[in-house]
């Protein structure tokens, strides 16, 4: 294989330093989002001896050397009265002595140039001139593998003064440059580590100014001692930062020293160990976030969430996070439409509620009465559940004889009941809940009558202390949102008269056991087979799963009353105000005009109001604030 020449090795170990402080490697991909890191090719182990006076930056210009004629500065010595012949002897008694450069004035190469410039000739000259020249070469090639500029400065002199033409000498003139460039460089990079201008803009930067070092020689030792420092202080300071947790920050460092070098074993070993702490703290993180979840401690979550973020975890990763926060911010542990229910303290079922959707709609109309305008728009943003049915006598009874309560009726031992024989309702004395709407009683499976607002609010407070959740009444917007199901129709199922049986209402084709009594203001085609209520469920249940929110009966909500939704919530927050003697009735019932089904239908009624054809269901809050 051809030997390289001094300057094709020059060019190989140029091109090696510009490979390497170009490419970069990418650490092992895992759920972090990685800084890349540089891939630095090993330095040669040889030190380069000759660089070309150009290089890849601008900004960085070789010194230009002027190398002296060695003898120029020596017109003061005294040689006079010495012959050709004693200046070869001294030459020869020099070289003998091994004083063959040095003293300056007293060596064998300065008299054996005397005598050759005296005109010596022989061959024993020639030989002793060869052996020189081939030391001073020896000698500047130690001196440049030891970066002794003085010294190679003064072998080059020297090798000048032997023959000015000697390729030699520019070679090692441009190698003197490139070290006064280096010495130059390693004091600026010096300065910009003491002042921390590792990376700036415009790029007077200590990266840079190591870059354009490497470009010249990659094993200038006071560059790399330099590059060692940099490197140990940004080490030091990612360590810093990652125990902070503020890894972003870390990184940054470590980006920074892997643009300085990526291979440096500093380097590696810091990436290496901060990536096993920001494992190690994700590991820790991501269980604690998911054990926050699960008892729905969501601030802690929310606060372990932030911290994740702050590893720079991959994006999908987050929003995974994110998602599980927010649908358990909104539902907990369940998922819209989930159907459950909660059990007493005598270990027997509550009512079973269904999750709702959280969503918006458009509550109230432009078109109808005064107290349904003006519409709004009103977001469902806090998730709940909705009792399937009205509560029934049954559930009531359970409350009664557990709190022994009395209800409104029976503090004024009177209430409605439906008459039959007139089809009117008329007042009867000794009629509360457990009577059915004609005053007989009632079966544990009809929907609970003859209960006024305050009795619904008792047993709801009830409920809640039995199972430990809360339990309400329905916001009035709650009620229309789940009877509406968002769709702009005049009533639950559209726009026309029902075509199939939907619910317990009042149709022309219903009659009271064998009486001619019909409902004048119903739907004229319309038969569900029931007088007075339905036992719950009886019919087919809306696309959330309820049963009866139009029809059967009324239903109590938690507002209270106001003349127009003006200032209403924008929200599924009830509008109460402190002692409001009115509430708001929603939702047909049994005996209704077909008005009273639509969508946007409300009523007034008073505190201790109670009535055979009005009842109530619950509602439950999934999160408690």
């Amino acid at each position: 294989m051809k030997q390289l020449s001094i300057k094709e090795g020059m060019m190989l170990m140029l091109g090696l330093g510009l490979i390497g402080s170009l490419y970069y490697l990418k650490t092992t991909p895992d759920i972090f989002t990685q800084i890349e890191s540089q891939q630095l090719i090993e330095a040669p182990d040889e030190v380069i001896e000759v660089v070309q006076t150009q290089t890849t930056l601008p900004a960085t210009v070789i010194e230009q050397v002027k190398i002296p004629e060695w003898l120029d500065n020596k017109s003061d010595y005294d040689l006079s009265g010495l012959t050709v012949e004693d200046l070869w002897q001294f030459a020869v008694t020099a070289h003998e002595q091994d004083h063959d450069f040095f003293p300056e004035q007293q060596n064998a190469l300065f008299y054996l140039l005397q005598a050759q410039k005296a005109g010596l000739a022989s061959e024993e000259s020639q030989v002793m001139m060869t052996n020189l020249q081939a030391r001073l070469y020896d000698d500047a090639k130690a001196a440049a593998s030891n970066y002794q500029t003085q010294e190679l400065t003064a072998l080059t002199a020297r090798l000048k003064t032997i023959n000015p033409s000697d390729p030699k000498v520019q070679e090692y003139t441009t190698l003197i440059g490139s070290f006064y460039t280096l010495e130059r460089l390693s004091k600026q990079a010096t300065e910009q580590l003491n002042q921390g201008l590792f990376s700036t803009q415009n790029q007077q930067d200590l990266i840079h100014t190591l870059i354009a070092a490497e470009q010249i020689d990659p094993n200038y030792p006071a560059i790399n001692k330099t590059k060692s420092q940099a490197i140990m202080q940004l080490t030091e300071q990612a360590f810093r930062s990652a125990d902070e947790n503020d890894y972003e920050m870390a990184e940054d460092q470590l980006a920074i020293a892997q643009d300085i070098d990526a291979q440096h074993p500093e380097t590696i070993a810091t990436m290496l160990a901060i990536a096993e702490q920001k494992q190690d703290r994700f590991t820790y993180l991501d269980n604690q976030f998911y054990l926050a979840i699960e008892q729905i401690n969501l601030l802690r979550a929310s606060n372990l969430l932030a911290e994740l973020m702050a590893l720079n975890i991959q994006s999908d990763q987050i929003s995974s996070y994110q998602e599980l926060l927010r649908k358990t911010q909104i539902y907990g542990h369940l998922k819209p439409l989930d159907s459950s229910q909660d059990f007493l303290t005598s270990n027997t079922p509550g009512p079973e509620w269904v999750v709702i959707p959280v969503g918006q709609f458009l509550m109230g109309t432009e078109q109808g009465p005064s107290h349904q305008q003006p519409a709004h728009r009103v977001n469902i943003n806090r998730a709940f559940a909705m009792a399937k049915h009205e509560i029934t006598v049954g559930q009531f009874k359970q409350f009664i004889e557990s709190s022994q309560y009395t209800t409104t009726a029976e503090q004024r031992n009177v209430a409605n009941i439906y008459d039959t024989r007139s089809g009117r309702f008329k007042q009867k004395h000794g009629i509360n809940w457990r009577h059915d709407y004609q005053g007989k009683p009632a079966k544990d499976d009809l929907p609970v009558i003859h209960v006024s607002v305050n009795d619904a609010l008792a047993y709801a407070d009830w409920l809640s202390d039995q199972t430990g959740q809360s339990y309400r009444l329905p916001a009035e917007s709650e009620f229309e949102y789940v009877l509406g199901l968002g769709q702009d129709y005049r009533y639950p199922w559209g726009n026309n008269d029902p075509i199939q049986v939907m619910g317990n209402f009042s149709g022309a084709k219903d009659k009271l056991n064998k009486s001619r009594i019909r409902w004048r203001d119903g739907f004229t085609e319309y038969q569900d087979g029931f007088w007075g209520p339905a036992p719950v469920a009886s019919f087919i249940p809306n696309l959330y799963g309820l049963n009866d929110l139009s029809g059967n009966v009324m239903e109590w909500v938690a507002d209270c009353w106001h003349d127009s939704y003006t200032r209403a919530p924008s929200n599924n927050m009830a509008w109460v105000n402190p002692g409001c003697e009115s509430r708001v009735i929603r939702g047909g019932h049994w005996a209704s005009a077909k008005s009273d089904y639509r969508i946007q239908h409300r009523l007034k009624a008073d505190v201790n109001f109670t009535d055979p054809r009005l009842g109530f269901r619950v509602a439950r809050d999934i999160i408690v604030e």
